[in-house]
């Protein structure tokens, strides 16, 4: 024992003390943000206005331009701005003089529907959104023309037909409280991918560092005064100690950071209000909005502040120690295949497919975090870390999250069984290519 935390003290202050350890937790925090931050603010800066001239022919066969269809109809807004033309041959004349950035051309005809339009454009093609944004509004404004001249509607009801306005609120018949599912689904996602990314950083770690001591050698002198278990074991468990340093610094400088907000804004961390409303004779209370001029933000803060964070945090700890153990194991193992002269390439891929498979289920997980899907891959522990940490923001039965605890803790064990056999064999194997037949024999080999 007393060589294990000789081999964890040296592992331990050997990274913490690099500089690389030290900017990536201070940077950690920012690069996050960064992440969620940067491509909205890209858009942002990427968005210009686009200038459609637009050629309403609708009404072209009356010889009444006031009876045009969709002249003067459509809505400019920050993406698009419409003018109107008569003429489509000047329209286009300007198109080609990059006057405006395309034409809408619309006539009306026998067929069904009797609307046909054309885009022009000329050098540079109108985005997705700016189409998009245009064929909504043609529908838009048909539609109107459609509820208000066949049907007789008035401005107001086709309005309420256009924007309809129905209060929805979900609540857990069990707790009462309310559901916020977007904050949720938001947190869940985060978590997975904070789980995904912590283990395939550190199990990595742990890779690298036993294939450099197998390559500089270093490793037949360690092993002439310490079992090869000792060593894979004092590994693993001073680089578990690296990440949950590193965590815990990030934890306080977020909490440092949302200490901060909260001082300079404390309205955005009120607790929510209740409304009673009365329906059949029943009274059901909501959270109300505190400001409407910020519903949208108090909402949000409100739903961040409904979540059960001490359960998230001990279970992100756990899940994140456990998850690593498990892969760093694997990957420890695959390190002591790797030399100079032998690729490793062919080991690595089957180990990191489970996790992969895991980040490819996380649309499905979260769409239905209570499916089969979700339950199953939440139980297998090699998918479980990820998976589980994004269905625990919805509710989970206490049942689940002990069966997946105990499979974890059972899959750990078993894996660094595995891994030892495996380390202790192949740590001093130089220069040959190793096969899975190979590996499968010193599995059977007894100690």
């Amino acid at each position: 024992m007393n060589k294990i935390k000789i081999i964890i003290k040296r592992e331990y202050l050997t990274r913490v003390r690099k500089k690389s350890f030290i900017v990536m937790t201070i940077l950690g925090p920012i690069l996050l943000c960064a992440l969620c931050v940067v491509p909205v603010l890209l858009q942002e800066a990427e968005q210009s206005r686009t200038e459609i001239i637009v050629v309403d022919n609708t009404a072209e066969l009356a010889n009444d331009k006031s009876l045009s269809l969709f002249k003067d109809k459509f809505n400019s807004n920050n993406d698009v701005a419409f003018v109107y033309m008569d003429n489509i041959e000047t329209a286009q004349r300007l198109l080609k003089e990059n006057s405006c950035d395309g034409v809408l051309e619309i006539v009306k005809t026998n067929d069904t529907p009797p609307i046909k339009s054309f885009m022009y454009y000329g050098e540079k093609e109108p985005g997705i959104k700016v189409q998009e944004e245009i064929k909504n509004q043609l529908v838009n404004i048909l539609k109107d023309n459609i509820l208000r001249y066949d049907y007789g509607m008035s401005n107001k009801e086709i309005d309420w037909i256009n924007n309809p306005k129905v209060d929805f609120y979900t609540k857990n018949i069990l707790t009462g409280e309310s559901s916020f599912n977007e904050i949720k689904t938001a947190l869940g996602g985060i978590a997975g991918f904070l789980i995904y990314f912590f283990i395939l950083i550190f199990a990595s770690m742990m890779m690298k560092s036993v294939s450099e001591e197998k390559v500089n050698r270093i490793v037949e002198v360690l092993v002439s005064s310490i079992k090869p278990i000792q060593l894979l074991l004092g590994k693993l468990f001073a680089i578990a100690l690296v990440g949950l340093t590193q965590f815990a610094m990030w934890v306080v400088l977020t909490f440092i950071l949302i200490s901060a907000v909260q001082v300079a804004i404390p309205d955005l961390f009120t607790t929510p209000t209740q409304e009673e409303i009365m329906i059949n004779e029943r009274v059901i209370s909501v959270d109300t909005i505190n400001a409407v001029e910020n519903g949208s933000t108090n909402e949000i803060i409100q739903g961040l502040m409904a979540i059960n964070y001490p359960l998230i945090i001990v279970m992100f700890l756990f899940f994140f120690l456990t998850g690593y153990m498990l892969y760093a194991s694997i990957f420890g193992a695959i390190g002591s295949l790797i030399d100079t002269d032998t690729d490793g390439q062919q080991f690595i891929l089957p180990a990191t497919i489970p996790i992969i498979i895991a980040i490819v289920a996380m649309p499905v997980v979260i769409e239905n975090p209570a499916g089969s899907i979700a339950f199953w891959l939440s139980i297998i522990p090699f998918t479980s870390p990820i998976i589980m940490m994004i269905r625990i923001p919805f509710g989970v039965p206490i049942w689940e999250l002990g069966l997946s605890v105990i499979l974890m803790l059972i899959a750990i064990a078993f894996c660094i069984w595995i891994a030892a056999k495996i380390y202790r064999t192949a740590i001093l194997l130089y220069g040959k290519r190793i096969s899975y037949k190979e590996i499968w024999k010193w599995l059977r080999y007894k100690n």
